[in-house]
């Protein structure tokens, strides 16, 4: 009887040893504040606070699948938030209220963000230089010609942009709709094409990856453009949120998205993660910063509220050690 009693009270910690919380840990904590947001705070289940929530995740939402790719890989790309906030205030500036100007201009921002990108992926292969390093650099040199080119808010978004950002279909965010349909994209990019296997060979050991005949640099190369392509689509929904190219507009954007995709299990040090899971991440972000505003919380508390929320999951993902014999 006593041997029962261990047993059944061993099998549920038996059950917690085996979940994979760098899979399961964001759905749960998705869940967790979901459901107390929904008990406790009636005001968040107003149809226009949720659509308001998917509103405000949108372009997190396409930086964070960019970088999801770009972390599989084993890099990092700190360069997109500038790169989102150049995007932002070339938009308004060309466009500049003109609704026929809105295709040709939005199709050379997102062939500026993937430039950016291949740049960023051409450097890193030719000299070798850390990601971490090359992107940094990246980033002044994007803020630098932002100030050179205006240093106040120029332009204005058309009205096609505007719908993008903040109009909806049925009821449904229409930014939330294209967030989706890219999601969807890059989901199958990386799990059902040859690209998206040897992206996660090359993070997870670029040297077996090299030895396998996988192309390293080819892979490290492309995942730098998805990267530089996603922050042209966020540029073009955010100048269309902000109707203006507010030259500060991608200031912090790229912090944001990494925590997204280490939240949502992402190993930084690659080979392992998911683009969905990243887009829960997001989620996750910005259901704590609209819950800390409806309770009227200050904006240093709310920071520090999702500081800890991103240690506690860093440390529910660290990998289990094995049990001493």
């Amino acid at each position: 009887m006593a041997l029962a009693g261990r047993s059944g009270a061993a099998a549920p910690l038996a059950v917690l040893r085996r979940l994979d919380l760098s899979v399961t840990g964001i759905w749960i904590l998705l869940a967790v504040v979901i459901a107390l947001a929904a008990i406790g705070l009636p005001q968040f289940r107003e149809p226009e606070n949720l659509a308001n929530i998917v509103r405000q995740s949108t372009v997190l939402g396409m930086l964070a699948i960019g970088q999801t790719f770009v972390i599989l890989a084993g890099l990092i790309d700190l360069s997109v938030g500038m790169a989102t906030g150049l995007v932002v205030v070339l938009t308004c500036a060309l466009v500049d209220g003109e609704a026929a100007m809105t295709l040709p201009v939005a199709i050379l921002m997102l062939l500026l963000g993937a430039g950016i990108g291949a740049v960023n992926g051409l450097l890193a292969n030719l000299f070798r230089i850390h990601p971490l390093i090359l992107t940094f650099g990246m980033l002044f040199i994007l803020q630098g010609a932002i100030f050179t080119y205006a240093d106040r808010s120029v332009g204005r978004a058309s009205e096609p942009l505007q719908t993008l950002a903040n109009g909806d279909i049925l009821g449904i965010p229409i930014a939330g709709i294209a967030v989706l349909v890219v999601l969807a994209g890059a989901h199958l990019l990386i799990t059902r094409t040859r690209f998206g296997h040897h992206l996660v060979a090359v993070g997870g050991h670029a040297e077996n990856a090299r030895r396998a005949g996988v192309n390293v640099a080819r892979i490290r190369f492309l995942a730098f453009t998805l990267s530089g392509l996603s922050a042209g689509l966020a540029g073009l929904i955010l100048a269309g949120r902000l109707g203006t190219g507010y030259p500060l507009a991608g200031t912090g954007l790229e912090l944001d998205a990494i925590v997204a995709v280490v939240l949502g299990g992402t190993a930084l040090s690659g080979g392992r993660g998911s683009v969905i899971r990243s887009v829960a991440g997001v989620l996750v972000l910005s259901l704590a910063s609209n819950l800390l505003n409806l309770l009227e919380v200050s904006a240093f508390v709310q920071t520090f509220t999702k500081g800890l929320i991103v240690v506690a999951v860093i440390l529910a993902n660290q990998p289990r050690r094995a049990a001493a014999s």
